[in-house]
């Protein structure tokens, strides 16, 4: 199985690398495949919408293009939703969260908001229609920046083992085996060819892999913009007297080979840290994204991790 069949994809990566980008693009090509997909996005602000040219994404699923659905989850709407799905029954729900046992541990594990926000959108990734079937064929998290991410999904190992007995912990534990499971799951971290991202793309990996054990197969490189210039078209252009060394477009590609080694530098300390392969996406717009550069970087992602 490869990502184009996974259940649950969790983007994530330092902040502004572009990961809600990335997790349109992914839901973009699974809808194209003919999965049934679900993106669903923690952050307050709608960012999806623009990104898809659809109508505003509120807290609740719903249908944006063809086979896709998105979601701009709120922990407010996701603790409600999240226990009417889970225990069936709105009295049910209440009488669980209200119990003083559960209560007292709701209270004493930071980041209880952040456990509905997963809760739902794990949920989705394992639920079933009325006859049985799936209800999505894939569930894109656009999730928080490393350090929240890494707080997010470590909660279901929390609850599996610290919860009380009872449907939140067997919860916990149903939600921790499909984050775990490599068939139905993977991580995917999302940075830039920067000194920085690099960096904390590196320790997000090792994390990951290390403490969660969870499954991360490549690291998806950003905003990789074109390559224009050859070294050797620049040396023979001034060798051969073409254009004198302080000439604009000299210059210009001075600066655009000088940034290019940078970035081979940073790729080759990616490698070195994470041994991953990594797959790039093109540096597509400069100025505001809308869903024909979102549909590029879609097919480049089709490309570089081929079914």
């Amino acid at each position: 199985m490869g990502l184009w069949d996974r259940r649950m994809i969790v983007v994530t990566g330092k902040g502004g690398v572009g990961k809600t980008t990335v997790s349109a693009a992914l839901a973009l090509a699974c809808a194209r495949r003919g999965r049934r997909t679900l993106v669903a996005s923690v952050h307050p602000k709608d960012r999806l919408s623009p990104l898809l040219e659809v109508p505003r994404i509120g807290p609740h699923n719903t249908p944006v293009l063809p086979n896709l659905e998105a979601v701009n989850m709120t922990p407010e709407a996701a603790m409600a939703e999240y226990g009417r799905m889970v225990f069936r029954f709105r009295v049910v729900s209440h009488v669980i969260f209200e119990n003083h046992l559960v209560k007292a541990f709701l209270r004493a594990v930071p980041g209880i908001d952040a456990w509905a926000l997963l809760g739902k959108a794990t949920y989705h990734a394992i639920e079933a229609d009325g006859a049985g079937r799936p209800r999505y064929d894939t569930v894109i998290l656009d999730a928080p920046a490393t350090g929240h991410a890494l707080s997010l999904l470590a909660l279901p190992r929390t609850l599996a083992e610290l919860a009380p007995p009872g449907p939140l912990r067997r919860d916990g534990q149903e939600r921790w085996d499909l984050l775990a499971d490599p068939e139905r799951t993977e991580v995917l971290p999302v940075t830039l060819l920067e000194e920085m991202p690099v960096s904390e793309t590196a320790e997000l990996v090792e994390r990951l892999r290390g403490d969660l054990r969870l499954p991360v197969r490549r690291v998806l490189i950003n905003a990789v913009p074109e390559r224009t210039f050859e070294a050797e078209e620049v040396e023979r252009a001034v060798t051969e007297g073409l254009a004198p060394p302080d000439h604009p477009l000299i210059r210009a590609a001075a600066w655009d080979l000088h940034r290019r080694r940078l970035e081979d530098e940073q790729r080759g300390r990616l490698a070195a840290l994470t041994g991953l392969p990594q797959v790039d996406l093109p540096l597509i717009c400069q100025g505001r994204l809308r869903r024909a550069c979102v549909e590029r970087i879609a097919a480049a992602l089709e490309q570089g991790v081929p079914a």
